[in-house]
This record gives structure tokens, C-alpha cells and sequence, in this order.
């Protein structure tokens, strides 16, 4: 590894002999050290260990030198390396020189003529620690940002294949749900044991069709493509349309749905079919996670505060406050655990806060252990 340099700039013989002198004390053999007694003869040397790939960490000028100034050949210095930290040295108290060299040199600092050995010391130590510390630094976040971009090169590749073989068995799934339901209706005198067998295939192709559904919106969410134009409609027939479609399942479990309204229409701004989702999603989740007999109370407020709310409380065992640290996390496992044999992707809820967002909304739960829990969808209006 070469040794890195400091470049001394001053048209004094005597000063620049001695400045290298104090330097050579003081660091040692860590530094060369060499000297210009011009500008122009800098900007030679400078531009010669550059060349050579030698690290430059400091340069020291003068400012009154005949033909540059040393703030003008600070300013250069910036240009060819930017890293590369300066220390003007000036008999004169010149103010402008200086704001110069702050704004277009990565001025350090400037030191007064004739300097005090133990200030110069002081300055040039911190000046070169300061310099390699910046320097671990951007190689450190130079590094972390290669990393980043190649695993999100490793997970971009991941999600094509995952999106791509996962649409593939869409149809496959569907193909076997079709025949099963056929075997069970289309043939006459079937056995009975036949039939059952159908109906488990059936109910295992329905469970994989969800969790291939569940995946490809988590992956559309992430990846960006997912299709959201945002308009301002009556959500109250979207929450109601979505109510009706899940009375039967309820009825299962004797569990009782509760819209509750006070207006005639709740006008918010959302997408009417992501909206349906989150709608589907939370009440499934309401009804799988009730006890037999219980009520589901569902309702629709709005005030002065700008914004549209749907609460959708059920009567289950609630939620622990560690549950409800990671309620809307991938592939959450709660608690809680579904009254009625229904199965669980835990993808539901992620995809849930994912579509509220991007509806420019926000989606919470409000819940005590034994006493339900209350999701609530607040959008604006």
C-alpha cells in the first residue's frame, strides 16, 4: 500500500522548509510529505500522485503567493479531489479569501501566520482523523449500497419466478376443483365414500387456490404493478354487498351480522374493488375468529374530521398486546386460533394494511384480551 501524502504550498523557502519540518516531527514516517512553492507546481504534483494512485488527505497553502492565490489553488484542488481536505495559512486576517475557500474548497481550517507549532499540531491531527473517518464511512455505505442492490437484484428474480410459477397453478388448482365437483354431480350412482373423497379434494384445491390468490396480491403490493386509481364513491353498498355474500357462512356458525348506519350514503375517497377486499377480508377473518353464537357488529361513521370509518367488532377472544404488535406482518401466526376449523394463509391482514394504504388510508385494531377486537378502516373523504 502506498504511502498517502500532504502537499505544503508556500513561496517562502524558509516557511515551507520549516512547515515540513514540523509536519515530518509530528507524523513521522505515516506521511510523505512533499512541497511546491507555487500553485501551478501544486496542481503538477497533485496531479502526479493522482496519476499514480497515490491518496492525497491534505493540502496546505499560503494565501498571498505570487500568479494563485492559495484560495484559488484550494479551489482547484476541490475540483480534481473533491475528498481531499485543505488548510489555508494567511498573514493577513482576509476574510473574503477565506469565505472563498469555505464555499469552494472543503476548507478545514485557516491558520494564522506565523502559526503557534502546538494549534498547527492540534489542527493537522484532527484534519487527517477527520479524513479517514469520512473515508471508512463512505466505503462502509458504499459497500451497504452493493449489498442492497444485489439482494434486491436476488429478491426482484426470486418474486419473478415466484410470480410466474405460482400464476401457473391458478388453473391447474381450478381444473381439479371443477372435477371434483363433477364426480360429485355428474355421475349417477356414486359411491358415497367417492363423494367424500371429492369433497376433501375440493376443500384442499379451494385452500390452495386462496393461499396462490393470497401470494400473487402480496407480490403485486410489493412489486409495484398493482393497477389503483383512487375516486370518491358511496362505500356503504360495497360494505353491504360484501355483508350479504358471507349471511350463509355466518349462519354456519350461528354467528348474527350487524350493519349499523345512520346516513343514507358515506362518500370516501378509495378504489370500490380494492375497498371490497379489505371489506371480504376483515369480515372472513371476523366470522372465522367468533365463537359459535356470537354477534358481528359492523359499523359506518362520519363526523367533521374529514374522514369515513368502517369498525367491524366481533365478540372473540381478542388480542394480546404481543398479537397486536405483529398483526399485520407476513405469514403471522396469532394467538388466536380460528373457532370453526377454517384455515389460515397469514398473508390476510398484511394484504389488508397494504390496500388501505394505498388508498390513502389507515387501518388499526383496537382489542382486550377476552373482550373482541374492533377493526377499524378509516379513509378519507
Amino acid at each position: 500500500m502506498k504511502t498517502p501524502v500532504i502537499v505544503c504550498v508556500d513561496d517562502e523557502k524558509t516557511i515551507l522548509n520549516s512547515l515540513q519540518m514540523e509536519l515530518m516531527d509530528e507524523l513521522g514516517d505515516q506521511y510523505l510529505i512533499e512541497t511546491a512553492e507555487s500553485g501551478i507546481e501544486a496542481l503538477e504534483i497533485i496531479e502526479e500522485l493522482l496519476a499514480e494512485g497515490i491518496e492525497l488527505p491534505l493540502v496546505i497553502s499560503d494565501q498571498i503567493m505570487p500568479s494563485m492565490k492559495g484560495d484559488e489553488l484550494l479551489t482547484q484542488v476541490h475540483a480534481i479531489t473533491p475528498k481531499t481536505l485543505t488548510i489555508l495559512l494567511t498573514g493577513q486576517a482576509d476574510a473574503e479569501a477565506v469565505g472563498r475557500a469555505v464555499n469552494s474548497a472543503n476548507l478545514y481550517r485557516y491558520i494564522p501566520k506565523p502559526w503557534e507549532s502546538t494549534d498547527l499540531s492540534m489542527t493537522i491531527t484532527k484534519a487527517l482523523k477527520s479524513y479517514f473517518q469520512d473515508k471508512k464511512l463512505a466505503q462502509f455505505y458504499a459497500s451497504l449500497e452493493y449489498k442492497v442492490a444485489a439482494r434486491t437484484r436476488e429478491l426482484q428474480q426470486k418474486n419473478k419466478f415466484l410470480s410466474i410459477a405460482v400464476h401457473d397453478l391458478k388453473n391447474p388448482l381450478f381444473t381439479i376443483y371443477e372435477f371434483s365437483d363433477m364426480i360429485k354431480t355428474d355421475f349417477a350412482d356414486t359411491p358415497e365414500e367417492v363423494i367424500e373423497m371429492a369433497d376433501m379434494i375440493a376443500i384442499a384445491s379451494q385452500k390452495m387456490f386462496k393461499l396462490v390468490k393470497n401470494i400473487l396480491d402480496v407480490n403485486a403490493i410489493e412489486s409495484r404493478k398493482m393497477d389503483i386509481s383512487l375516486n370518491v364513491f358511496d362505500i356503504l353498498p360495497t360494505l353491504q354487498w360484501v355483508i350479504n355474500q358471507y349471511i350463509k357462512r355466518a349462519k354456519v356458525k350461528q354467528i348474527s351480522l350487524h350493519c349499523h348506519y345512520q346516513k343514507q350514503a358515506y362518500h370516501a375517497l378509495c378504489n370500490k374493488d380494492l375497498l371490497g377486499q379489505v371489506f371480504d377480508n376483515l369480515i372472513s377473518n371476523a366470522i372465522k375468529y367468533s365463537p359459535i353464537g356470537k354477534a358481528i357488529n359492523i359499523r359506518l361513521k362520519q363526523d367533521d374530521s374529514g374522514y369515513v370509518r368502517c369498525e367491524i367488532q366481533d365478540e372473540g377472544p381478542g388480542l394480546s398486546l404481543a398479537d397486536q404488535e405483529k398483526l399485520f406482518g407476513q405469514f403471522t401466526r396469532l394467538t388466536p386460533k380460528p373457532t370453526g376449523g377454517e384455515d389460515s394463509t397469514g398473508l390476510g391482514l398484511f394484504i389488508v394494511k397494504k390496500l388501505v394504504e394505498s388508498q390513502q388510508g389507515k387501518v388499526w385494531c383496537e382489542s382486550l384480551e377476552g373482550q373482541g377486537a374492533t377493526f377499524i378502516v378509516q379513509l378519507k373523504r
